[in-house]
């Protein structure tokens, strides 16, 4: 069900009893005057956030110094959000695996340069390259696909990789794997003997004290939890999330900000908790050390004028939430939200902590973001064409207008670039706009068809190859967290809208790559692992894609 949002979300800010704090870089204590005044900044700025729910909370080497609490738990119910409210905190999930295996490590019962096979025997790549070993996997180069959605949180994943072709050799290449670690909770259960679950809660989360956390989200908890949003793109309204149960290595730890905020202490305490040291500092060097693209076992690290920072965010079913603690300057910051993170502003409560921390003076507040605001629909203006097609694209009365011959029809919304026909239509094929390099519209595609703007500078469309019309449309894995794509050609090329399979940053729309009539490479980097596969050709049209192994069923009626 769609919910408005209501502008005034503001419940309180919760300010725990304000301490002097160490700051290790300047040799001089952060006054209370100092902390008050970056809190005070900090929750002025997330009353302006239009999102249902967000907590910040702010430590130091000792202890918590405040937290910061905005919105609602459930806004259809009017819940305030509270400090205690629970949210999953979805990546953040990977360095909870990582440090349980650098303690087996610590009791010899783990070698992350020995081979992955060898603790789970059930995980055998078949690959013309070396052995996937720990190290690869806890580092993210691997070289295993992203994700795969329908086999999550299940150890048939590892059965299911015996199927997949590495392109590249471990360690040459940098990709993120939510699989990989999945692998790596289930190597850690068999070397435990135990559940993911209770082997977290053994080893981190009683040791450190975080006991409002878990390491599992199941339905015994839903009604402990926050409730998770997402946006409906048509009118960027939020609409509850889809729920569903996960105990995998790689996303499934629930947790509040006070006890992150004693997770983090762990960490700016490199590897000693409350009762004392939970893993040697050898380890933790390992646990921290960079592989490739400052990445290292399960957290990004990063040099920062003369400071080691150590991050990681995770997002999870309309969860989202972001880490970073900042070693020599003493101090770590978690925010955690039930529906989203504006960027700007998690950059800007960073810079503000810093700043307050390094005693110097806070940076102006961020712009407030207008998460309102429609898309100027005059962007897409204009005439478009094609050899045998033309179309032309105008507004009024606040919608995009569509002019085919003697036809017109409005548009709506669907996403990035992205409109479609009212329901009642029946030409379901979304109009997807590109850009050039200059942010401005060079084109629209329409299932197989690609029209230029009047007036494109650029070269004449490349034939389309025949057989790209039959795997156009819309396809779809029923699981909770799909992936939902579309297929669709731009410019001559083969294009997939990303749907919740992988990250592509900065694009709403890849290209898929031909390595044969029917298989495509998913080409976000040129060392991508993904694959599409098209089969089940009835009709002139493909009924299935497989994505990585992740099956898609055609949704529409060719």
């Amino acid at each position: 069900m769609t919910v408005a949002l209501p502008y005034a979300l503001c419940v309180a800010a919760a300010l725990l009893p304000l301490q002097d704090a160490r700051a290790a870089d300047q040799g001089s204590p952060l006054t209370t005057v100092q902390l008050a005044a970056v809190v005070a900044a900090i929750d002025r700025a997330a009353a302006a956030l239009h999102r249902p729910g967000l907590i910040i909370g702010i430590t130091d080497r000792e202890k918590t110094q405040a937290l910061i609490v905005h919105g609602y738990s459930d806004i259809k119910a009017k819940t305030p959000l509270t400090v205690d409210s629970r949210v999953a905190l979805g990546s953040i999930s990977k360095s909870f695996t990582a440090i349980a295996l650098m303690q087996l490590a610590d009791e010899g019962r783990f070698d992350p340069l020995k081979p992955a096979h060898d603790y789970l025997p059930s995980f055998a790549v078949h690959s013309p390259y070396r052995t996937i070993t720990g190290r690869d996997l806890l580092s993210m180069t691997s070289g295993l696909p992203n994700y795969l959605a329908n086999l999550s949180s299940s150890p048939f994943a590892a059965i299911e990789l015996q199927h997949f072709e590495p392109t590249y050799a471990p360690g040459e290449h940098w990709w993120y794997s939510n699989t990989g670690f999945q692998i790596l909770g289930y190597v850690l259960e068999r070397i435990e003997g135990a559940p993911y679950r209770t082997v977290i809660q053994q080893r981190l989360l009683d040791p450190l004290g975080m006991t409002s956390s878990s390491a599992a989200v199941d339905d015994s908890q839903r009604s402990h939890m926050a409730v998770s949003y997402t946006r409906w793109a048509p009118d960027g309204q939020f609409v509850e999330a889809p729920w569903f149960e996960y105990a995998a290595g790689d996303g499934s730890i629930v947790s509040t900000a006070p006890d992150m905020c004693r997770y983090l202490r762990f960490i700016l305490n490199q590897g000693v908790g409350p009762t004392g040291r939970l893993l040697s500092a050898e380890r933790f060097r390992d646990l921290t050390t960079t592989v490739l693209k400052d990445y290292a076992y399960g957290l990004m690290v990063h040099q920062e004028d003369g400071n080691t920072v150590i991050a990681h965010a995770g997002q999870m079913a309309g969860y989202e939430n972001y880490f970073e603690v900042h070693l020599q300057a003493g101090f770590g910051v978690i925010l955690m939200s039930n529906g989203g993170l504006d960027e700007a502003f998690r950059k800007w409560v960073l810079a503000a902590v810093s700043a307050a921390f390094r005693h110097k003076n806070l940076p102006a507040a961020p712009p407030v973001p207008d998460d309102s605001k429609a898309p100027d629909l005059g962007l897409y203006s204009g005439t478009f064409q094609s050899p045998t097609t033309t179309m032309e694209f105008s507004t009024g009365g606040g919608q995009l207008i569509l002019k085919q011959g003697k036809d017109s029809k409005p548009l709506e919304v669907m996403g990035v670039d992205a409109f479609r026909t009212r329901t009642s239509d029946s030409d379901r094929e979304p109009y997807f706009f590109n850009r050039g390099e200059d942010g401005k519209v060079s084109g629209v595609s329409h299932g197989a068809d690609w029209l230029a703007i009047r007036g494109f500078p650029g070269p004449p469309a490349p034939a389309v190859p025949p057989a790209y019309a039959q795997y156009v449309g819309h396809y779809a894995n029923h699981g909770p967290e799909g992936p939902d794509v579309r297929i669709f050609v731009q410019n001559g090329r083969l294009m997939i809208t990303p749907g919740g399979i992988y990250d592509a940053p900065g694009s709403y729309h890849v290209p898929l790559e031909p390595l044969s009539e029917s298989l495509f490479h998913i080409a976000t980097v040129n060392y991508s692992p993904e694959r599409a596969q098209f089969d089940s050709i009835t009709d002139g049209h493909a009924l299935r894609v497989v994505i990585s192994g992740v099956p898609l069923y055609r949704m529409d009626t060719p």
